[in-house]
């Protein structure tokens, strides 16, 4: 369970005190396998064939989704999402991994949780900062698929008013949708890497510094560049999109980009081949994945977020 959660909520605290917990300070620096290891150690010693409950956001997660795929070769596994981004993303699809050297979720599996309860109430004790990020993927789900999640947006008056439940169920619905076609990652739900190849890349640049929401949402507005640039699409999309990002109060830009260094991380990505590959769009609800990207054509589009 995330430190955090069990810290703010009382009730889970009544609930658990009769049973082993295992707390994890959930940050991006903790998504290794040195913890995957610790956390072997947690199920050697009290696991038998109860299954693993995670409650937290998408690191937790992450770790027990890999930990519960490979602890005796498969475990049962329960995920309670606190966070807007793991409800709404990260808890359906069943990948899971951790990172190496810098490289975000280079190593993982594919691990389908037994069940899932999802608990809006949660958001409540959540900090804004949080809630921004989990705007991310959310702004990601209105750009790539056809629910009317950004006309929607831009209806509302503040992030801090914002009714969630609407906008997790639309985004659970295109996501189930795309990874019932796809489970494995092999073809088309590469569609829900659109704005994730240059995202991954500014979190390997700074490390603990931007949350993974904003790192997509960055991406975002210079992958909605780079579709301009490859496939004509309209530039209204992209002002729509950094209008909402900066009604709620989201970056839109990063100081002192490392613009060679954000590329090298980029060619790791694990969707590359021959070619820098992304996931782009032709037209609103219209993504085109593996995409061949030239390197000129990057540098141009992170223009776009950089100060």
């Amino acid at each position: 369970m995330d430190r955090n959660v069990y810290e703010n909520w009382p009730v889970l605290r009544e609930y658990t005190q009769d049973k082993e917990v295992y707390l994890l300070d959930a940050s991006e620096s903790r998504k290794t396998l040195e913890e995957i290891e610790s956390l072997y150690e947690f199920l050697f010693k009290y696991q038998t064939v109860e299954p693993l409950i995670a409650i937290g956001g998408g690191i937790t997660g992450d770790l027990a989704g890999y930990a519960s795929a490979t602890f005796k070769r498969g475990i049962p596994l329960i995920l309670l999402p606190t966070t807007l981004l793991a409800m709404c993303d990260s808890t359906v699809g069943g990948k899971c991994g951790v990172n190496y050297k810098g490289v975000k979720n280079y190593i993982g599996t594919f691990k389908k949780p037994d069940e899932i309860f999802i608990c809006t109430e949660f958001l409540t004790s959540l900090p804004e900062r949080h809630l921004k990020s989990g705007m991310g993927e959310i702004l990601k789900y209105g750009l790539i698929g056809k629910e009317p999640i950004l006309p929607l947006l831009e209806k509302e008056i503040s992030l801090q008013n914002l009714q969630a439940r609407p906008y997790v169920e639309m985004g659970l619905k295109i996501k189930i949708d795309v990874v019932s076609q796809d489970f494995y990652d092999r073809g088309q739900r590469n569609v829900l890497n659109f704005g994730h190849n240059i995202a991954h890349g500014l979190e390997a640049v700074y490390p603990n510094t931007l949350t993974h929401g904003e790192a997509v949402a960055l991406g975002l507005l210079a992958e909605l560049r780079l579709s301009e640039e490859l496939f004509g699409l309209r530039s209204d999309i992209r002002r729509q999109t950094r209008s909402i990002m900066e009604r709620f109060g989201m970056m839109t830009v990063v100081e002192d980009l490392p613009v060679e260094k954000l590329l090298d991380y980029i060619k790791k990505d694990k969707k590359n081949d021959d070619s820098l590959r992304f996931t782009l769009l032709r037209g609103a609800g219209c993504p085109e994945i593996k995409q061949s990207v030239a390197e000129e054509w990057i540098r141009s589009a992170v223009v776009e977020i950089m100060e």
